[in-house]
């Protein structure tokens, strides 16, 4: 079918949902093997919500494009084993217990599955990384269960968990210390295993921030909430700590002879990162703007991208490196790296948007073209940049794009307010893939100066 051979359009399409079914779309359009190939269809022939569902049928970045180190069997059935003997503790304790003598507060946490359902999930799922990601979060949940019957039966001591928290946080500066040269033979891999276990760290040590006593020393009042959750925060963070030395490991094997000291390259690209940042404005800065500009609200397309464009691009996180990311460099690189990409995506997402101060409708036609788009700048982009530290740093706007399906399917505005907030989200990604390569290359490319 050409352009030419368009059937008639409706001068007031209808939001009102279609009468054809799935299968009689997937017909129309050749076949549920077509979604993926229909760029040349011009998405104003149908009705909108057909070319909604078109929107966020059409092929998203896949869930495991990012690449993640390999998780061995044996380590992912000893976390398995070490949540199985918690819920046996936990289980112990709270036989102990008479539930009628305490509190609904305490009773409500003590009377369910002391893991939540997360441990016959580490026991069935087929894969290592699948069941170590279960049993850590049951860590979490019986860790807690033992916490409350530890109150319960008037066993709760803070400063054995304080303790037990100094202990782990000095386990994780020791772990920190050990990559502190960020050696690495192929830049593309082992940047990204340093990666993978610094961010284990950081959440390691957020885990592990409750110290239970004041400034002066003393004993800090605490609820059984408080108590529980801190057991509970430290059993997830040793088993994270565990799986980051696991990866440490893996990355260690794979160095060479000749690997190469890569501290101070990591800290000269964060270094020109923020010059670069900095030629932006603030967050506040750009609040203003957009508070100032025609009394922006969100009750237009106009309005309502440019705040969705603000709330995307000028994110201030990475200008607050708390303590628990102290040292870690190759995750300050990727973090500094995302937020540089989210203000370059800025202007031209806007531009892309084509969407003016006066619209007073976004059609369903512009946001699939704004997901194809993003699509294929994902893919041109992956396949030139195709390493696993790329990727790591690629995988907040496939994350974004992936996003921009949420938001057409459970936006509570007005239709036109879903599909240009999709196509924020959309080409937002799509700008970020665009200058992947210019804050990847530096650190990634041995050659580069």
């Amino acid at each position: 079918m050409s352009p030419d051979d368009a059937p008639p359009t409706d001068d007031s399409p209808s939001d009102e949902p279609s009468s054809l079914s799935r299968r009689q779309l997937l017909g129309l359009v050749g076949g549920a093997g077509a979604v993926g190939g229909i760029g040349w269809f011009r998405p104003t022939w149908l009705p909108d919500p057909i070319t909604d569902w078109l929107t966020t049928a059409y092929p998203d970045p896949s869930s495991n494009y990012v690449w993640q180190p390999s998780v061995s069997d044996a380590h992912a059935d000893a976390a398995v084993q070490r949540l199985e003997e918690t819920v046996e503790q936990a289980t112990e304790l709270r036989s102990r217990i008479d539930l009628d003598s305490v509190g609904e507060e305490m009773r409500f946490h003590l009377r369910g599955s002391p893991a939540g359902g997360h441990l016959e999930s580490a026991k069935d799922w087929g894969s290592a990384r699948d069941r170590l990601r279960s049993a850590t979060s049951g860590l979490q949940y019986a860790g807690e269960t033992v916490g409350y019957a530890t109150v319960a039966l008037g066993d709760d001591d803070p400063e054995f968990l304080v303790e037990r928290g100094r202990e782990l946080d000095r386990a994780a500066d020791d772990l920190t210390s050990s990559l502190s040269e960020y050696r690495v033979s192929d830049p593309g891999r082992d940047l990204a295993f340093l990666y993978a276990v610094e961010r284990l760290l950081s959440f390691a040590r957020i885990e592990i921030s409750w110290d239970g006593v004041d400034d002066g020393g003393e004993s800090m009042d605490y609820s059984a909430h408080d108590f529980a959750g801190e057991w509970g925060s430290q059993l997830q963070a040793q088993q994270r700590l565990r799986t980051a030395r696991h990866h440490r490991e893996q990355y260690r094997v794979n160095l060479g002879d000749d690997a190469t000291p890569y501290r101070d390259r990591l800290a000269d690209a964060i270094d020109a990162f923020w010059t670069r940042i900095d030629e932006y404005p603030r967050r506040s800065e750009m609040r203003t703007t957009i508070e100032e500009e025609r009394d922006l609200d969100q009750s237009t397309p106009y309005g309502a991208a440019r705040w969705e464009l603000f709330t995307l691009c000028f994110d201030n996180d990475a200008r607050y490196v708390g303590d628990y990311e102290r040292g870690l460099t190759a995750k300050q690189f990727v973090d500094t790296a995302r937020a540089l990409l989210a203000r370059q995506a800025h202007d031209f997402a806007l531009d892309a948007l084509d969407v003016e101060p006066g619209d007073t409708d976004y059609d369903s036609g512009r946001s699939f073209r704004a997901k194809r788009r993003a699509m294929r700048d994902f893919r041109a982009t992956r396949d030139e940049y195709d390493s696993n530290f790329a990727g790591v740093v690629a995988n907040e706007a496939a994350s974004i794009i992936r996003a921009g399906d949420v938001s057409l399917e459970m936006g509570d505005g007005p239709a036109w307010k879903e599909r240009v907030e999709s196509a924020v989200y959309y080409l937002v990604g799509a700008g970020m893939m665009r200058e992947l390569g210019n804050v990847v290359e530096p650190v990634v490319n041995r050659d580069a100066t």
